[in-house]
């Protein structure tokens, strides 16, 4: 079947759905709500499997340029009192490891190999509704223009317009989790464990209700030590109080939660950006299309972040659905995507309930590695696209 798609966002999910359609022949574009602004301070993990997609796009080689993979994680208090060190378990492959990079230039690589590609990338372009019979779907912009294709791809995040205008009766609720990302440089700062985070180390802190993780995010970025912080919050805060905070009250609020010593307080007062957000998903949809609309990534599903794998699942899908687009009919191509992904996004998302980062932990209690086990995530959960597709 001879599809031209139409891909709203663009976000990781949406480029790289885009570049792997181009491998497969299938017409697209993209279309983009806002200009492309580079954004300092947003950083994520990114698991093996999302790397794995990565090989497959053709930008493995970009993307171990400019991220970071740590070999162990040290545990520790806000005292700097070590609890663990834990070895990550790489392996010597890059593909096959897990990574920590900026989230602008994974968009930035993603947008470079669309443009080699031949992908058309409009900006400036707002989706205000689409309309769809039995042979076409066509999506209508702010600006009036219209675009009619086969099939529609909602990439266009967690305020996704697609998936409201599909099922406008799931909204966004709080999420009792507030989060704040950082960047900081190394120059100046010299603690025994931001000496262990220059030489590679990832440092995760705890403490009652909250949780701080920080990293190399770059190997040679003069801003290259990002770090995300993240807490539970039962009543969400007022955006006076989060999310209108300047720097320096978001400083010292950290400070005063963390206290003044040591190498989190170091971090958090040379942090140049700090960008809060509170935490909001959508409960799961009935299903992830309707006719001729399909919805993607965070649109879909968004991924609680305090799981650590919402990069890695947007791209998951994106090249799922590729795939299966090149081997079926639409229809039967959409219902694949679901039916073949959603227990991984269930088990992803119930990893809250075994534990969950932003509560935190209390030590004065003790150590439980206990906490941390039971899960039922797919550890060497992989998607091959040489095999897949033949």
């Amino acid at each position: 079947m001879n599809h031209k798609v139409i891909i709203i966002g663009a976000g990781i999910s949406g480029l790289a759905l885009a570049i792997f359609l181009k491998k497969t022949g299938i017409e697209c574009a993209v279309y983009e709500n806002f200009p492309y602004k580079r954004v300092a301070g947003s950083s994520f993990r990114i698991n093996k499997s999302g790397v794995h997609v990565m090989k497959e796009l053709g930008i493995e080689d970009q993307v171990q340029e400019n991220s970071h993979s740590a070999d162990r994680m040290r545990i520790l208090t806000t005292d700097d009192i070590e609890i663990a060190s834990i070895n990550l378990m790489q392996n010597s492959v890059f593909s096959r490891r897990s990574i920590y990079m900026q989230r602008s230039d994974l968009v930035e690589i993603l947008m470079r190999q669309a443009e080699l590609v031949g992908v058309e990338i409009h900006y400036n372009k707002k989706l205000t509704y689409f309309t769809q019979d039995a042979s076409n779907i066509t999506a209508y912009f702010e600006d009036g223009h219209q675009e009619t294709g086969t099939l529609l791809v909602g990439a266009d995040g967690l305020h996704s317009t697609v998936r409201n205008q599909l099922f406008p009766s799931h909204v966004l609720s709080y999420a009792k989790s507030w989060a704040l990302y950082g960047i900081a440089s190394f120059k100046d700062m010299n603690s025994d464990p931001i000496r262990q985070l220059m030489e590679g180390n990832e440092l995760f802190y705890f403490t009652q209700n909250a949780n701080f993780l920080a990293s190399k995010s770059h190997p040679t970025h003069e801003l290259n030590l990002s770090w995300q912080a993240s807490g539970h919050q039962e009543r969400k805060r007022s955006k006076e109080e989060f999310d209108f905070r300047n720097l320096d009250e978001i400083k010292s609020d950290l400070i005063q939660q963390y206290g003044e010593h040591g190498a989190l307080s170091e971090i958090i007062q040379n942090s140049v950006q700090i960008i809060p957000k509170q935490i909001y998903c959508v409960e799961p949809i009935p299903s992830w299309s309707k006719g001729r609309a399909v919805v993607i990534g965070d649109a879909a599903h968004t991924i609680n972040p305090n799981t650590g794998y919402g990069c890695s699942v947007a791209l998951e899908d994106a090249m799922y659905l590729a795939l299966m687009l090149q081997k079926h009919h639409y229809a039967d191509a959409l219902y694949y995507l679901e039916a073949d992904r959603k227990e991984r996004i269930r088990a992803i998302q119930s990893s809250l309930d075994i534990f969950d980062v932003s509560k935190g932990f209390d030590f004065s209690s003790g150590f439980d590695i206990g906490l941390f086990s039971g899960s039922k995530i797919d550890a060497d959960y992989t998607i091959h696209w040489e095999t897949e597709h033949q």
